[in-house]
């Protein structure tokens, strides 16, 4: 079963489906499995109201993204929504001594993966409920791949081996 989780920029607020819309601060835990996350662009393409297309070769920068806020991770999103293209979002926190190990393994990827899969950092300083919904807890790195707007994929630490092989089950 997932779980739904959208976000709506007007208002900046996240609501979860549970047999209906509810905003997500009513004090519960969400679940971290199979969870979807909507956006109003996404919404039409997870549920097949507009047909997902192959990513075009230069869609993927080659690079790592380094998401700063709500606003850019939307954008990054939505765009990444219309194509059936990876998402690697890497959860780090900006003290953690492992940062700059994360950082060469990701722009290895990206070149790796150009075409294929946008990696993204996001501080979880920043990103503090996004990391909540995608079930990072205190552990970072940790990566989080989603595919359709769904989470495909996670990987708690610095593991270059296992980060690859979920990376490579998501594409295929």
């Amino acid at each position: 079963m997932n779980s739904y989780y959208y976000y709506l920029e007007d208002s900046r607020q996240w609501f979860w489906w549970s047999a209906g819309w509810r905003k997500t601060n009513d004090g519960r835990r969400y679940p971290a499995v199979n969870i979807v996350i909507l956006t109003e662009v996404s919404f039409d393409y997870v549920f097949g109201r507009e047909p997902l297309t192959e990513p075009p070769q230069d869609s993927s920068p080659g690079t790592v993204i380094s998401i700063k806020d709500m606003e850019e991770w939307q954008s990054r999103w939505d765009n990444s929504a219309r194509y059936n293209k990876l998402l690697v979002y890497a959860f780090y926190d900006k003290n953690s001594t492992l940062s700059k190990a994360m950082d060469k393994l990701l722009e290895k990827l990206a070149k790796q993966y150009k075409g294929k899969a946008d990696f993204c950092k996001l501080d979880v300083d920043n990103f503090e409920f996004l990391a909540g919904l995608c079930g990072v807890e205190g552990a970072y790195p940790t990566f989080v791949l989603f595919k359709k707007c769904k989470q495909v994929g996670k990987v708690v630490g610095l593991k270059d081996d296992e980060l690859e092989r979920s990376i490579e089950r998501a594409l295929n």
